[in-house]
């Protein structure tokens, strides 16, 4: 265990340290939602891809509101006073870009939330899908680059959002935008 602690600590100082400049950090804050809430960036992309959608379902924004839901209660109010893992401001070598914080950092619920809402959105419109998953990676990263989570935080975080958005797609897969999604692969599959 102490060497996994540790191998997270170094690539933490790794991502950490790389260059700071104002604007590194000043993307890197809009990234994480200093600046604004990162859940309104996501939901903001659910209204975009509805009001695109030609078969508009009241169902649309259920798996999204669900996951994001989840993510939120499952890692702030359940995982990290579970686990208390302090955050790595508290620790030696830390850059830390914006003002400290001192809740526990284990989950990350900001890369919890990213990869539900690319996992749910990319269910929604398959070919934005690289966009969405790259858009929650870089959210991810930059909770490390700003110093207030450690690389294990954003590992978990993701595979934990992922499964949430997995989880919120299954529940409401009996849905007619569901139905509609699957067809429209289906027809996708078939035209080749």
């Amino acid at each position: 265990m102490t060497f996994f602690l540790a191998l997270d600590h170094r690539l933490f100082l790794m991502i950490n340290h790389l260059p700071h400049t104002p604007f590194t950090d000043a993307i890197a804050m809009t990234l994480s939602g200093v600046y604004g809430s990162t859940t309104l960036l996501w939901l903001l992309f659910g209204v975009w891809l509805f009001v695109r959608e030609e078969r508009k379902s009241h169902w649309f924004f259920a798996p999204l509101l669900t996951a994001a839901l989840t993510s939120g209660l499952l890692t702030n109010v359940i995982l990290k006073p579970f686990v208390e893992r302090l955050r790595p401001s508290l620790s030696t070598g830390a850059i830390i870009v914006q003002p400290a914080l001192y809740d526990y950092s284990f989950p990350s619920g900001h890369a919890t939330l990213a990869f539900a809402m690319a996992m749910v959105l990319s269910a929604q419109e398959p070919k934005w899908k690289t966009w969405f998953y790259l858009l929650a990676a870089l959210i991810a990263l930059s909770r490390i680059y700003l110093g207030v989570h450690y690389p294990m935080d954003i590992i978990v975080g993701a595979l934990l959002g992922w499964g949430i958005g997995f989880g919120a797609l299954q529940l409401f897969s009996f849905s007619p935008t569901a139905k509609t999604l699957k067809r429209q692969r289906c027809d996708k599959c078939r035209k080749g």
